[in-house]
Formats: structure tokens, C-alpha cells, sequence
């Protein structure tokens, strides 16, 4: 239907970053981290629009209370050494000022994440 709508490149790309089903008895999260690394190798404007929701997520952390928080943290934090690889590859789309300022976003979500694990 969105490839009708609006074109295959727009589907591929919405289906790169949208969750697939989880299998119940798989933990829900490895599962999330594992789609991610699959679905953005292969699809680099994929990689943009996902730190884009990634950095999103860990900075809007700030404003999440109770046990949400320490849930989403604990989801997100094994994602960053990923989400930095996929977003300094060569073909990644940005030039090199934009993927240094994502970066710096990323280290911040990190930093983020692990204040609230208390990592240390």
C-alpha cells in the first residue's frame, strides 16, 4: 500500500525501521536490537531516519518517570555502539559535520542511559 501511495524507496525505508512482530518467547528487546542491526546494514537513509528517533528517545528520556524509565534505558544502551558504527560508515548519507553532531547526540543518550542503569 505504500509503495502505491508513495513509492517503493519510501516502503523500503519505512520498513526498515518499523518493528516486525516479536516472536513472545524471545526476549523483546534482543529481538529489537537484532532488527535494528539487520534492517539498517543494508539501508543507509534507514540509518538517518532511526538515530533521528533514537536520539529522540534518549534525550526525551529525561522527561520519562517510574519504572518506564529504567525499561527504556535498559532497551536502548546496547544499541549505541551499533547506532555510532551504522552512522560513521562511509555510506552513510551525511556529510561528515552532520554524523559528528549525531554522534555527539548519541554520547549524550549514552550518557543518559547510563545514569539512570547507574552504570558506571
Amino acid at each position: 500500500m505504500l509503495a502505491d501511495q508513495f513509492g517503493p524507496r519510501v516502503a523500503e525505508l519505512v520498513g526498515a525501521v518499523t518493528n516486525p512482530p516479536f516472536a513472545p518467547e524471545r526476549d523483546a528487546n534482543e529481538q529489537y536490537r537484532e532488527h535494528v542491526v539487520e534492517s539498517l546494514r543494508d539501508c543507509p537513509w534507514a540509518r538517518v531516519i532511526k538515530a533521528s528517533d533514537f536520539t529522540d528517545n534518549g534525550a526525551g528520556l529525561i522527561h520519562t518517570t517510574g519504572p518506564r524509565l529504567r525499561r527504556l534505558a535498559d532497551k536502548y544502551a546496547p544499541l549505541v555502539p551499533v547506532l555510532r558504527d551504522l552512522i560513521a560508515r562511509p555510506d552513510t548519507p551525511l556529510d561528515a559535520a552532520v554524523k559528528e553532531r549525531i554522534l555527539a547526540q548519541i554520547d549524550r543518550a549514552a550518557d543518559r542511559f547510563a545514569a539512570v542503569r547507574g552504570d558506571a
